[in-house]
C-alpha cells in the first residue's frame, strides 16, 4: 500500500491518501485528493437557473399562507433577488481548482480501472483497484445473510411500490399529495458501497447500503420519526458526547471499580429482524405518547415497517441481492429498530432477574454499537459475563475493552479515573486525519469558521484540566492553518472562545447546541436554499437578512461527485427528476416537458397519448396540425435536473416563458399547449440568458 502524507506548513501531517490500487499516485493527483472528498468545487458558471427557482419556491411558499404581511414579503423578497441578480450575474466566478488541478481531477475521473472512495473512519481517501474493490463487496455479500435474486430490477421496484401503495390505500390514504408525502415518483433499487478500513490488515470492507429514493425511502423517514422516541426513552440510551459527559460528571467512583467498553460486532445486519419487530408492536402498544406522534395504527405501523425492512439492493456490477435477515446498513428505519432491540436485550439479559451479575454492573451505557460501563467486580467475573452474553443471540456479539493504567477511550472522549472521579478530554483515534473542510473549499466562509467554533465549544465542554485544554487548542490551531485557514482568523476565532464559552457555561451550562445568538436565529423562519457563489451569496444574505429570511448554501459539485463511481452508473432512459427537451423532426420547434419519473417511462405515457389522439398532449397536437411532424427522442436534451416537484415544474415553466413570453403559448417557439406551472413575471428580465443556455444545452448534445 502507498502512503503518502502530505505536509503543510507548521509539519502537521493532517491529509493521508491510502493508495491500495496498483496505479502509482502523481504528487499532483495526490495532493489533489488531499483537499478531502468534501472539498466543495467553484461553479463555472453563475447558477442563475438556481436562485431564480429558489426565489420563486420561498415566494409562493409564502403567498399560500395567505395573510397580507407573508404577500407583501413575497414581493420584497422577489425583488431583492431580482435586482441583486441583475446587477450580479454576468460575473466571472474565479475557479477554486488551478488548471493542473482540473486536468488531474479530469484525469481520475476518467480512469474505470479504479474505485476512490473513503476510509472508513478518519476521513481519509482511498484509491482501489476495480477488481479488487468488487472482491471486497463479495466477501461482504458472502459473511453476511444475503441471496442473488433472479427477479429483475423493474419486477422488484413495481412489487414493492404496489405493496406500499396497497397499504396506504388500506389506511386510508387516497389523496394524491398525501400519498407523495410518503411515496417515492420513479423508485430506484438501493445500492451497495463500501467504505475500507484503511486501519486493519487486508483493508477489508465496511459494507453500507444507500437508500436513496428505493421504494420504502420517504416512508422509512416518516417510520422513524415515530419509533425515535421510543429508543430515546431507553436507560441507556446516549444522545451525544455532551450528554454522555454530562452523565460522567456525577459519577463517583470507588475503590475496585474498572471502566470498560463493548462493541458490538457488526451489529444492523445482525440483528434478528423477527425478534425485532415482536418488540417494537409491544412498545408501540404500551407507548402512551404515540397518539401525540402519529393518527396510525399500531397494525398498520407493523405492516409499513415488514413492507421497509425487506431490502433489496445492487451492488456495482449490477448484481441484485435480497437481505433475508438482519437491518440494513445506511437506512434510516434501522437505527431505531436496533436501539430498541438493544434496550429489550439489555433488560432481559443484563439487568434481568435471571442475570448474575447485574449487581457488578454500577453504570450502562450505550450509543449504537457502542457500551460504556462501570464494573464492581473480578476481571475474570467481567469475561464470564461477556462469555454470557456472547451465548445469547449467536450473531449479536460483543468485544470488550477495558481501561489501561486508569484510562480509557469512548467515542471521541478520553476518560481517567483520578481520585474518584472521572476526568475527561478531547480523544482522536489515531486513524483521524484531521482533515476538515478546506478554506477553499466552495461553502459560505461563517459556515468554515463555524467548523472550528464547533470543535473548540467541544474543546471547552469536554477537557477538565486546563493543560489538555489548551493542548486541544493548540492541536486546533495548527490543523486549521494546516487545512488553508488564516492564521489571523484562526487566533481571533481562539481568542473570542474564552469569553463566548464562559458566558455559555454561566448561561446554559454544558449543552451542545446552545448559541448566544440563538435570539437572532429564530427570526429565520423562512429560507432561500441555494448554491453558493463567493462574492455573491454573501451580499444576497445581508439583504435577506434585514427581511428576516435566512440563506442556505446547498451541496453542489465537490470532488466526491466527480471522483466516487460507487452506485452503477444510470442509462439516458432510466434518468428520473429532469426538465427535458424534445425537438420536432421536420421543424425548429421544441417541447419542453419535466418529470419525476423514469424518463422511459414518461416517453412511452407520450407515446400512448399520441397513438390515442389525445388533445391534451402537445407532441400529438403539433403532429396533427403539421403533416409529418413527429417528436426526434433520440434528440432529447436534459435541460435541468432538479429533486423537488416544484423546483422542477418551474425550471420548465421559466424556459417555456423564455422561449416564448407572449401569453398565448400558441404563438410558436414550442409544441407545448400550456404556459406550465404559474409563476411570477419579473423572471422575465432573464428570457434572453434562459434561452442562450437552452441553445448551448441542445448544442452539446
Amino acid at each position: 500500500m502507498q502512503r503518502t502524507q502530505v505536509k503543510k506548513k507548521r509539519k502537521l501531517d493532517t491529509k493521508v491518501v491510502c493508495n491500495n490500487s496498483s496505479r502509482h499516485l502523481m504528487d499532483e493527483q495526490i495532493e489533489l485528493l488531499s483537499l478531502s472528498l468534501n472539498f466543495g468545487i467553484a461553479p463555472k458558471k453563475f447558477p442563475l437557473s438556481e436562485y431564480v427557482t429558489a426565489a420563486e419556491v420561498l415566494c409562493q411558499r409564502l403567498e399560500e399562507v395567505g395573510d397580507a404581511r407573508s404577500i407583501e414579503k413575497a414581493r420584497y423578497v422577489r425583488n431583492e433577488v431580482f435586482l441583486h441578480l441583475k446587477r450580479s450575474y454576468k460575473m466571472t466566478i474565479r475557479s477554486n481548482l488551478t488548471p493542473d488541478q482540473r486536468r488531474v481531477l479530469k484525469e481520475l475521473k476518467e480512469d474505470d480501472t479504479i474505485i476512490i472512495c473513503p476510509a472508513d473512519k478518519g476521513k481519509a481517501v482511498v484509491v482501489e483497484d476495480r477488481e479488487a474493490y468488487m472482491a471486497k463487496t463479495q466477501d461482504q455479500i458472502h459473511e453476511g445473510d444475503y441471496v442473488l435474486s433472479n427477479k429483475s430490477e423493474k419486477t422488484i421496484l413495481r412489487r414493492l411500490h404496489r405493496k406500499l401503495m396497497d397499504q396506504m390505500v388500506a389506511m386510508k390514504i387516497t389523496d394524491f399529495k398525501e400519498q407523495r408525502r410518503f411515496a417515492v415518483t420513479g423508485p430506484v433499487m438501493a445500492s451497495m458501497a463500501l467504505l475500507v478500513k484503511v486501519h486493519k490488515k487486508k483493508f477489508p470492507g465496511r459494507a453500507y447500503v444507500s437508500q436513496i429514493d428505493d421504494p420504502s425511502y420517504k416512508i422509512c423517514k416518516e417510520l422513524t420519526d415515530i419509533l425515535n422516541p421510543i429508543d430515546e426513552k431507553g436507560e441507556s440510551f446516549i444522545k451525544d458526547t455532551y450528554h454522555f459527559k454530562e452523565m460522567l460528571s456525577k459519577i463517583e467512583m470507588q475503590h475496585g471499580f474498572k471502566m470498560g467498553s463493548l462493541d458490538i460486532i457488526g451489529m444492523f445486519p445482525n440483528i434478528p429482524v423477527k425478534k425485532a419487530l415482536e418488540i417494537v408492536r409491544e412498545e408501540l402498544e404500551n407507548d402512551e405518547t404515540l397518539s401525540g406522534r402519529t393518527k396510525w395504527k399500531v397494525d398498520d405501523i407493523m405492516k409499513l415497517l415488514e413492507i421497509s425492512i425487506e431490502t433489496y439492493f445492487k451492488t456495482l456490477d449490477g448484481k441484485i441481492y435480497f437481505q433475508r435477515d438482519g437491518l440494513p446498513i445506511g437506512k434510516s428505519i434501522s437505527k431505531p429498530l436496533a436501539g430498541i432491540y438493544m434496550h429489550w436485550f439489555e433488560k432481559t439479559y443484563v439487568f434481568g432477574e435471571d442475570s448474575k451479575f447485574k449487581e457488578n454492573i454500577v453504570f450502562w451505557k450505550r450509543q449504537m454499537d457502542d457500551i460504556f460501563f462501570i464494573w464492581k467486580g473480578t476481571k475474570e467475573d467481567l469475561e464470564l459475563f461477556v462469555w454470557q452474553l456472547n451465548g445469547v443471540e449467536y450473531r449479536v456479539q460483543f468485544t470488550l475493552e477495558v481501561e489501561r493504567e486508569g484510562f480509557l477511550p469512548f467515542l471521541d472522549v478520553g476518560i481517567t479515573s483520578v481520585d474518584g472521579r472521572l476526568k475527561t478530554k478531547v480523544y482522536r483515534k489515531p486513524t483521524h486525519t484531521q482533515q476538515y473542510i478546506n478554506w477553499n473549499s466552495n461553502h459560505p466562509k461563517n459556515m468554515l469558521l463555524g467548523v472550528l467554533k464547533g470543535l473548540i465549544h467541544r474543546a471547552h465542554v469536554i477537557c477538565d484540566e486546563k493543560e489538555d485544554l489548551l493542548e486541544e487548542l493548540e492541536l486546533l490551531r495548527n490543523v486549521f492553518i494546516c487545512n488553508g485557514y488564516p492564521e489571523h482568523l484562526v487566533s481571533a476565532t481562539l481568542k473570542e472562545s474564552w469569553r463566548r464559552e464562559t458566558l455559555k457555561a454561566i448561561l446554559k451550562g454544558v449543552q451542545q447546541d446552545v448559541e448566544i445568538v440563538e435570539e437572532k436565529e429564530k427570526d429565520y423562519v423562512e429560507v432561500l436554499r441555494a448554491p453558493y457563489v463567493k462574492g455573491f451569496s454573501e451580499g444576497l444574505q445581508r439583504k435577506l437578512r434585514k427581511l428576516k429570511v435566512g440563506f442556505v448554501a446547498m451541496k453542489k459539485e465537490t470532488i466526491y461527485t466527480n471522483l466516487c463511481k460507487l452506485k452503477q452508473r444510470v442509462d439516458f432512459e432510466e434518468c428520473k427528476d429532469v426538465v427535458y427537451s424534445v425537438p420536432c423532426v421536420k421543424c425548429d420547434l421544441r417541447y419542453l416537458g419535466e418529470t419525476g419519473q423514469h424518463f422511459c417511462e414518461r416517453r412511452k405515457q407520450h407515446e400512448r397519448d399520441i397513438k390515442n389522439r389525445k388533445s391534451s398532449n402537445g407532441l400529438y397536437e403539433h403532429g396533427r396540425r403539421n403533416k409529418g411532424h413527429k417528436p426526434d427522442w433520440s434528440k432529447t436534451v436534459f435541460v435541468e435536473r432538479e429533486k423537488h416537484w416544484r423546483a422542477r415544474k418551474i425550471k420548465e415553466a421559466v424556459l417555456i416563458n423564455a422561449i416564448n413570453p407572449t401569453k398565448d403559448v400558441r404563438n410558436g417557439g414550442v409544441m407545448n399547449l400550456e404556459k406550465g406551472y404559474e409563476m411570477d413575471p419579473i423572471w422575465s428580465g432573464f428570457n434572453e440568458v434562459f434561452r442562450e443556455m437552452l441553445n448551448k444545452k441542445v448544442r452539446e448534445r
